[in-house]
């Protein structure tokens, strides 16, 4: 029993070193929430208005406002308001998603060698 609870309090110890090693450069936020309250509601799209009006808000979170993924516009406010009116969720409106954070060292992709779309040259017999 006591060499059980070593084995435990060993592999709890071994769990907190590890967990202040991750990193912790994501956050999690709500997909449509633009005033960040926590909910997705018509105020969300006044709030994207006013940005896009450049007229000051309160709170702001544009990775949330950018709801389709191709910049802030107005057809983030209307992909809302067609949520909320019940329309076909195609974006995935009101469900969490992680965005990692900017200033945390990011992965880099190799270049390709060749033109990905560059046909095989075959020899000649």
């Amino acid at each position: 029993m006591k060499r059980i609870s070593m084995i435990v309090s060993a592999l709890l110890c071994l769990l907190l070193a590890v967990g202040t090693f991750l990193p912790t450069s994501a956050a999690c936020i709500l997909r449509g929430d633009a005033d960040g309250d926590g909910e997705v509601t018509i105020t969300d799209a006044t709030a994207i208005q006013r940005i896009l009006a450049e007229i000051p808000t309160a709170s702001f979170v544009e990775e949330a406002a950018d709801v389709d993924g191709d910049g802030l516009n107005i057809m983030d406010v209307t992909n809302i308001q067609r949520y909320l009116a019940g329309f076909e969720n195609i974006y995935h409106i009101n469900e969490s998603f992680t965005v990692s954070d900017p200033t945390a060292p990011q992965p880099t992709v190799p270049k390709p060698t060749r033109d990905p779309y560059e046909l095989p040259v075959v020899p000649k017999k």
